[in-house]
């Protein structure tokens, strides 16, 4: 397995996995299939350009993008100390494999070598114990929760709001 940054000549491959997960998986997601679907693949190629605050990064397993998630620094001035992990799917053929651990682990180590980032967010519906597992595991802990946060299908799903310290007496810089 590489694990790498992804670029927007990625952007077929991110597309199509990125749709997989929220056909898959819609209510693990804030996005709906319909909306992202209508989204040409230029749109995901900017979403891959290489930009300071947002890095995504793609598993590859023989060449095949198997997974992706994305971690994205807070833009307004007052939130810079912190980033967010969004948009996580790993192909469920290929879960239980430590994908979905090394690129919640690349994240990490990404967010440690930005200056002035303390904290990493994340969100997860309350149901997706898997999940849930690999946060706690990695060092985050539930500070939140939200009743009916998504609406999929006629059904509501409350979710978590978990976070982690990234280095505890770490400086923050403007």
């Amino acid at each position: 397995m590489t694990i790498r940054r992804l670029s927007p000549s990625d952007a077929a491959a991110y597309r199509r996995i990125r749709l997989r997960g929220l056909r898959e998986s819609p209510e693990a997601f804030g996005c709906s299939y319909a909306e992202e679907a209508r989204r040409p693949t230029k749109v995901f190629e900017g979403r891959l350009e290489r930009m300071g605050d947002r890095w995504t990064f793609g598993a590859f397993v023989a060449q095949r993008l198997v997974g992706v998630l994305s971690l994205i620094r807070a833009e307004r001035r007052k939130e810079r100390h912190k980033a967010e992990v969004v948009g996580m799917y790993v192909d469920s053929g290929m879960r239980r494999r430590g994908i979905a651990r090394a690129l919640l682990g690349r994240a990490i180590e990404t967010a440690r070598r930005i200056r002035g980032l303390r904290r990493v967010r994340i969100a997860v519906v309350e149901s997706n114990a898997p999940a849930l597992s690999l946060y706690e595991d990695a060092g985050f802990k539930v500070y939140g929760r939200e009743d009916e946060a998504l609406l999929v299908g006629g059904r509501f799903y409350p979710m978590l709001f978990l976070d982690r310290a990234l280095d505890p007496g770490r400086r923050a810089h403007p």
